[in-house]
């Protein structure tokens, strides 16, 4: 593991480098440019917030819904755009993945700071979200950090096994959109982890992104510390998917060049 982690170190450079080369060539036709990156979540909260909160009239834990969706629909995009595109990482680079010296995963890294840049954009969006409603978050905020941490670990363990295993079987990659849309209903996205009744509630606990968006809702918008029982077992799943997707990479990537 440390061999892996120097190799990383090592590639940083080229990491950075390909990163910023994607986010430029991702919207250098377009007028608006990265402005993109910030419009489509902030379109999407809009709509959202008209349907559950006037239509359906979702509870929300006591705050405005706009903010409260945001602060958990915002991670979740991040999720669901760097996990969506993971599939098909090695298949797309057939040319890189032939060079005999070339370090694999790095590939992987490009994706994942790239939808990372895009992630830090649009929390200009929740800024001004935030501004709009007068909410100011107290020192409680902090705890935010360490939850992003655990979620980039799980979505980083999801990336690497997903691109190792769609290279040999690229069922994978067909099965995922199906997998994420189901997820997007079954996290505590656009409700509250506590309005669902007690009974069902240790199910909902199962799923490791319930810790994580209940722990932004409370650290970010009620000042207060996030539930350490949920947060422990995301972090316990996140490292546990981690070392899975890690381990399966490694195994799998020596006959990328075979398969694809």
């Amino acid at each position: 593991m440390s061999r892996s982690l120097s190799k990383i170190i090592e590639h940083k450079d080229f990491i950075l480098t390909l990163s910023r080369r994607e986010i430029i060539s991702k919207y250098q036709q377009s007028l608006l440019g990265s402005l993109w990156v910030l419009i489509q979540p902030m379109g999407l909260m809009i709509v959202l917030t008209i349907v559950f909160s006037l239509f359906v009239k979702l509870p929300s834990e006591g705050l405005p819904y706009a903010p409260f969706l945001f602060v958990a629909l915002l991670p979740w995009l991040f999720f669901n755009t760097a996990v969506n595109s993971s599939s098909k990482i090695i298949v797309s680079n057939a040319g890189l993945i032939r060079q005999r010296n070339f370090f694999r995963p790095a590939l992987v890294f490009v994706k994942l700071s790239s939808e990372t840049v895009n992630f830090g954009i649009t929390l200009i969006g929740l800024v001004i979200v935030f501004i709009y409603y007068g909410i100011v978050p107290g020192i409680n905020a902090l705890y935010s950090i360490p939850i992003l941490m655990v979620q980039m670990m799980l979505t980083l363990g999801l990336m690497l096994f997903l691109s190792a295993a769609n290279a040999y079987i690229r069922d994978f990659g067909l099965v995922t959109p199906i997998i994420l849309r189901m997820g997007r209903y079954l996290s505590p996205v656009m409700y509250s982890y506590h309005t669902i009744p007690d009974e069902y509630q240790p199910i909902m606990a199962l799923n490791p992104m319930t810790g994580l968006f209940d722990g932004y809702r409370q650290s970010l918008l009620h000042n207060s510390p996030p539930d350490f029982t949920l947060l422990l077992y995301s972090f316990v799943v996140s490292v546990v998917v981690l070392g899975i997707g890690w381990i399966t990479f490694m195994r799998l990537e020596r006959n990328f060049a075979d398969v694809i």
